[in-house]
C-alpha cells in the first residue's frame, strides 16, 4: 500500500501484520476488518487520511497474513492484540474504525479499555452490549455451530450475495476466506459467534459513529442500529446509500465524507485550524 510500511509483531504464537502510515504527530486512527477477511477492506479509503493522521491498519489474528493462528481466535484475544501492537507503536489513545467483526473488537476495547479510545466508528456491525435475550444469543451460536455439516466451499460461497451485489467485490471475500483453512474459517467464525454480552446499563462514553450500508441484512444490525443511536443524542447515525454489508468497498466515498466530518468534530480545535496555525 502506497504511504504504508508493512511490520510483523509477534503475539501469542501468532506473527500480526499490520501497516502503519501518515502524518507524524498526528492522531490515530485503526481501522480494523471484519471475519474472515482482511486489511484491503479498506483499499479505496486509508490514503484519504493520510494528511492529517497516523493511520494503522491489520490482518487480525487468523486473518489474511497473520498465519498461523497460534491461539484460538476470539473477540477479546483480538483486543489484546492490538493493545500489544498499540504498546509496540507507542499508542497511548485512538479512534478506532471497525467493519463489521472489526467492530465487535473495537466495541469490547472501549467497554474493557475506555481509556485507549478517542472515539469509535462502526461499519455494518450491530451493538455487543445490546440487551439481547438468552435465546437470540444462543441462536448465533447455534448457527454457526451448524457450519461444521458444511463443506468449505459451499461455507464461502453461501454468503457472498449479502457482502455486496458487486462481483468484483464479492470475488474479494472469496478470495480472502480462500486464505484460511476451513478449520481456521470456522474457528473465527465460533469466536465472533460468543462476543454478544447484554449489557442493560452500559453505553459508549465516547463519540460514537454508527453507519450501515441501506441495502445490509447480516443479522440485526439494521434493526439494533438505530435503537442504538437513540440512546445517545451526541450519537452519529447515518445510513449509507448504495451499499450492502461491505460499504467501505461498495461506497467508499460517502464512508470517507462521514468519516472526515465526525472526526472534524472529535478533535479540537478543528483539523482546518491545525493546518492554517
Amino acid at each position: 500500500m502506497d504511504g504504508f510500511i508493512e511490520k510483523i509483531f509477534v503475539v501469542e504464537g501468532c506473527p500480526i501484520h499490520y501497516w502503519t502510515g501518515g502524518k507524524e504527530d498526528s492522531p490515530w486512527l485503526i481501522f480494523m476488518h471484519g471475519a474472515c477477511v482482511d486489511h484491503h477492506s479498506f483499499d479505496p479509503i486509508l490514503e484519504e487520511f493520510l494528511d492529517n493522521f497516523k493511520v494503522l491498519t491489520w490482518d487480525a489474528r487468523g486473518h489474511g497474513l497473520s498465519q498461523p493462528m497460534g491461539k484460538d481466535f476470539s473477540v477479546p484475544l483480538a483486543v489484546e492484540d492490538m493493545l500489544a501492537v498499540m504498546a509496540q507503536e507507542g499508542i497511548e489513545q485512538a479512534v478506532l474504525i471497525g467493519h463489521s467483526n472489526g467492530t465487535y473488537i473495537a466495541q469490547e476495547m472501549a467497554f474493557r479499555h475506555p481509556e485507549k479510545v478517542k472515539a469509535l466508528a462502526i461499519l455494518d456491525g450491530t451493538c455487543i452490549t445490546w440487551p439481547r435475550s438468552k435465546f437470540d444469543q444462543w441462536l448465533v451460536k447455534a448457527s454457526i455451530g451448524a457450519f461444521d455439516w458444511f463443506p468449505f466451499e459451499t461455507l464461502k460461497k453461501s454468503g457472498l450475495k449479502y457482502i455486496s451485489t458487486n462481483k468484483d467485490l464479492q470475488a474479494y471475500a472469496y478470495h480472502a476466506y480462500s486464505q484460511l483453512s476451513r478449520k481456521d474459517f470456522i474457528t473465527i467464525m465460533k469466536g465472533v459467534s460468543v462476543c454478544l454480552h447484554s449489557e442493560p446499563n452500559y453505553h459508549v462514553a465516547c463519540p460514537l459513529l454508527i453507519m450501515h450500508g441501506d441495502d445490509d441484512q447480516m443479522g440485526d444490525i439494521a434493526k439494533i442500529n438505530p435503537l442504538w443511536a437513540g440512546q445517545n443524542s451526541n450519537y452519529v447515525y447515518k445510513v449509507i446509500p448504495n451499499a450492502r454489508h461491505l460499504a467501505t468497498l461498495d461506497n467508499p466515498g460517502f464512508v470517507v465524507a462521514a468519516l472526515k466530518n465526525f472526526l472534524s468534530g472529535v478533535f479540537s480545535p478543528s483539523l482546518e485550524e491545525k493546518a492554517d496555525a
